[in-house]
């Protein structure tokens, strides 16, 4: 974008409506991340990529990963909480559960250099997401479809029959 004899660059970021929005969890993936907290450099997480929609009412994805720690204050055991999602003592944790899952998440809007961020700050099982909204849609048209005709005024016809 041009501002008086400059060229701008604008960003390409996602940005999203703060509060709850409804998601679906796309994947998950246990990820390394450079940390200046911990001693080693890295910190371990689990990245959760969530699908939503931008305040333009396009699909995007923004991304949720909580350090893992097993401590019950941590994020990420209150996420699993919220997930109903939390591991027995000594069971495994299925990162494959998540995928697919409905999610509601709450989002909180940060400006940097003067550009505005989406954070994902808050995951909980959801119980409809996006794809569910389409899929109301989608049916709501066709509810509109049979409102509109009586089936008695649409013919059904078979295409092979016909040609």
């Amino acid at each position: 974008m041009r501002k008086g004899s400059r060229l701008i660059r604008t960003s390409t970021n996602p940005v999203v409506n703060e509060g709850e929005q409804k998601g679906t969890i796309v994947s998950v993936e246990e990820k390394e991340f450079e940390s200046q907290y911990h001693d080693s450099g890295i910190r371990d997480a689990i990245n959760f990529k969530v699908e939503l929609l931008d305040a333009n009412g396009e699909v995007v994805h923004l991304y949720y990963a909580p350090t893992i720690t097993w401590a019950p204050k941590g994020k990420l055991m209150r996420t699993l909480q919220d997930l109903q999602a939390v591991p027995e003592v000594g069971e495994e944790l299925d990162l494959e559960q998540f995928i697919g899952m409905d999610v509601t998440v709450t989002i909180e809007n940060t400006e940097r250099n003067q550009t505005v961020y989406s954070n994902i700050v808050k995951v909980k099982k959801g119980v409809s997401s996006i794809k569910s909204i389409a899929k109301r849609r989608s049916r709501s048209k066709a509810e509109n479809v049979g409102a509109i005709f009586e089936e008695d005024d649409l013919d059904v016809i078979n295409i092979d029959e016909d040609f």
